[in-house]
């Protein structure tokens, strides 16, 4: 068979539930279609990779820019969608239609973690990759070229349809070392659009209730760091391409486990040096964190960290199994603010049992550390809910308890009902003013949208949320509010009726 593979990363068109939530995907997962072309490529692969999510396109857009390139296989990083996930397989059946013979192969989170409901539901797909999906991927092509067809049965990591019934080929083992990968394939679209992301590990050391990525690869720990060596031949080979001297680690934790996790990162960190003017950010747990570590990678060229903090009550940490305590949140959060890092906060402040005392051990903690001082971290934070997606920890667990309601088709997304009412109300109630502001702010005319945080209306309104959530925090627990539904609506229509007032009165003063 004359193999003609095109990897595709398909539009991402915006929800209207979801504002800035990576939690449907890893920020990783955006490197995925470039590490399996580079590896084709490296083993004599012909491969065509095309980029259509920056925002610009939409699936009919995509489908005309496909309509002009020549391709018999297709693989696709399948991202879960929520509302509009439907989308995504209407599309991808109308691409079946129109080549007939054409296989359609799904790598990534999502599929990996619904693989049968998709095999099941869409038989227009031909066959899921779980897991890490680069030599898999290889070994497909490899099948295509030698026998014509895909030998699914002989190549492990793959789940297919026999005689009518979804079954996998077993397990494929880890890259290991993840050294002798190939760097992935990055086009100028891609670098304009997300910029230098560098993924120097895989998993986490972890295990969190609430997150999927060791599931991904695996059960248990599989946290596997890149030599410092491999990672500096990187940057050096995407250096002179970057749109500025900034470079982003994905990695779902850039620290590895102890004192070889920190030599490690200490050791990336001065190759880093070599280049002057480069600033850099990564993701990490607070216990990751001390004074030495920030200093040296402050003066190297961090500039922001991606904390997972969660929280800050001691109840719902036990119950997210972070493994941390309140109190080196705090002092992470100190250092790197001393050294004037720029923090983009991880935070759930409702977990499905939840107590008031959770709510305001999290509130708290958090105007006491100065993280409610930015109207986009604000907005989001304080009607932030854990999300259950399959593949979690807590998914499962919501699961066997009955409480777990399905919100799509295929069964990967959750939602449930706190334990406790009055925390059920105040979710609701921020849910609904929240994400009215963040709808505002997504209107480029407003003087709240995105980057504005220092205008005088954004500024204001920030300042209304903290105080509208700790006056109806207060109430709750002096137990003087009615929590039925009539209740909440009141008080929702008059916190949206002072947020349109403060946005309109700002109007005003520019005019």
């Amino acid at each position: 068979m004359d193999c003609k593979i095109l990897l595709l990363e398909h539009p991402r068109p915006s929800s209207a539930a979801h504002f800035n939530d990576v939690a449907n995907t890893p920020l990783s997962s955006g490197l995925l279609s470039g590490y399996i072309a580079a590896l084709l490529e490296a083993r004599g692969v012909s491969v065509g990779l095309h980029e259509a999510y920056d925002g610009s396109r939409s699936f009919a857009d995509c489908a005309t820019e496909l309509d002009q390139l020549e391709f018999n296989v297709l693989g696709v990083n399948a991202v879960y969608l929520w509302e509009k996930t439907g989308e995504l397989f209407s599309f991808l059946k109308k691409c079946k239609a129109r080549r007939q013979d054409l296989a359609i192969i799904l790598y990534g989170f999502f599929p990996t973690f619904s693989f049968r409901e998709i095999l099941s539901q869409y038989p227009f797909i031909d066959c899921v990759i779980l897991g890490e999906p680069e030599e898999t991927f290889a070994d497909i092509a490899a099948s295509l070229q030698r026998d014509g067809r895909i030998a699914f049965s002989t190549i492990p990591g793959l789940a297919y349809r026999e005689n009518g019934k979804v079954i996998t080929s077993g397990k494929r083992a880890l890259i290991e070392p993840l050294d002798r990968l190939p760097f992935p394939e990055r086009s100028e679209r891609f670098l304009k659009t997300v910029g230098g992301n560098i993924l120097a590990s895989r998993g986490c050391y972890a295990q969190c209730s609430f997150c999927y990525i060791n599931y991904f690869y695996g059960n248990g720990c599989q946290w596997r760091g890149r030599s410092p060596d491999n990672v500096a031949r990187e940057i050096e080979e995407l250096y002179p391409r970057l749109p500025e001297p900034a470079i982003y680690f994905v990695d779902a934790n850039f620290f590895g486990r102890g004192s070889e996790g920190r030599k490690r990162a200490q050791a990336i960190v001065e190759r880093i040096k070599d280049w002057s003017d480069l600033s850099f950010g990564i993701e990490c747990r607070s216990n990751d964190l001390d004074e030495e570590l920030v200093a040296a990678m402050v003066q190297a060229g961090l500039r922001q960290v991606f904390l997972g903090i969660e929280s800050a009550s001691k109840a719902s940490l036990a119950r997210m199994k972070k493994g941390v305590r309140a109190d080196m949140q705090a002092a992470a959060v100190k250092m790197l603010q001393a050294h004037g890092v720029e923090i983009n906060l991880g935070f759930i402040m409702f977990e499905p049992d939840t107590a008031l005392a959770d709510v305001r051990a999290n509130f708290d903690f958090l105007k006491a550390n100065g993280l409610l001082d930015g109207l986009s971290r604000t907005a989001n934070v304080l009607y932030h809910r854990e999300i259950a997606l399959q593949g979690t920890e807590r998914f499962k667990l919501l699961q066997a308890e009955n409480r777990l309601q399905k919100n799509d088709p295929l069964g990967y997304e959750g939602s449930y009902c706190f334990l406790q009412e009055p925390v059920q109300f105040l979710a609701d109630l921020m849910d609904r003013v929240c994400r009215a502001v963040l709808q505002k702010m997504d209107i480029n005319s407003s003087p709240i949208f995105w980057g504005r945080e220092s205008s005088a209306a954004a500024l204001r309104l920030n300042a209304y949320l903290v105080y509208f959530f700790e006056e109806v925090l207060r109430k709750l627990e002096l137990k003087e509010l009615l929590l039925t539904k009539e209740e909440r609506m009141r008080w929702e229509e008059r916190a949206l009726a002072v947020v349109d007032g403060l946005i309109v009165s700002e109007r005003v003063c520019q005019l």
